[in-house]
């Protein structure tokens, strides 16, 4: 189904409103492990952390941003260009987060499903859109979503959890042997 893209923009931009200062829902389960899908590793959900931090910091200021910006203002790279290119780097991430796949993940796998919605939505908004001016307008909205949900992963990681691995320092390392050689090892 076509949608138009104005409207797309508009769910966005109401959603970035809902959770540009408060924890949103989707974030505040993560954070305290619940995960409806079952999303874990041997029953610990560090991993589903980690990901939703990487996966949308990639799709957001890290990677897809800086590309799309200069994909538009590529002039070799026409609106379709851009169009295809903007899919194949977000989607299936957006995707993976969100999605729903009876029986064995039976809720969106990483609590996004928002995520996955809009970016289906901005592909079938692609026939609204006409110019590379409109697509901007949109990828806008949804690069401030984005980045609002990674900055919310970001803060409530655990990082307390980086004292367990310690930078190991050449002098470090030396005391070590040397503690080996004194235990005959």
């Amino acid at each position: 189904m076509t949608k138009d893209w104005r409207e797309v923009k508009d769910a966005i931009e109401k959603d970035i409103d809902r959770i540009w200062w408060d924890e949103p829902e989707e974030v505040a389960m993560s954070k305290n492990g619940i995960f409806p899908s079952g999303a874990s590793v041997d029953g610990q959900v560090l991993g589903n952390l980690f990901f939703l931090v990487a996966d949308t910091q990639a799709m957001g200021w890290w990677t897809a941003e800086p590309a799309m910006k200069m994909a538009m203002e590529d002039p070799e790279f026409s609106l379709e260009h851009c169009k295809k290119m903007w899919k194949y780097v977000n989607v299936h991430m957006a995707k993976l987060m969100g999605d729903v796949d009876s029986p064995g993940c039976p809720a969106p796998w990483l609590n996004l499903p928002k995520l996955k919605e809009f970016a289906l939505d901005i592909v079938a908004s692609f026939p609204s859109i006409k110019t590379k001016e409109e697509f901007r307008d949109l990828l806008w909205s949804w690069f401030n979503y984005v980045n609002c949900l990674n900055r919310w992963f970001f803060l409530v990681f655990p990082w307390h959890l980086g004292d367990q691995f310690p930078l190991m320092t050449p002098e470090k390392v030396e005391e070590l042997s040397k503690l080996m050689k004194a235990s005959g090892q």
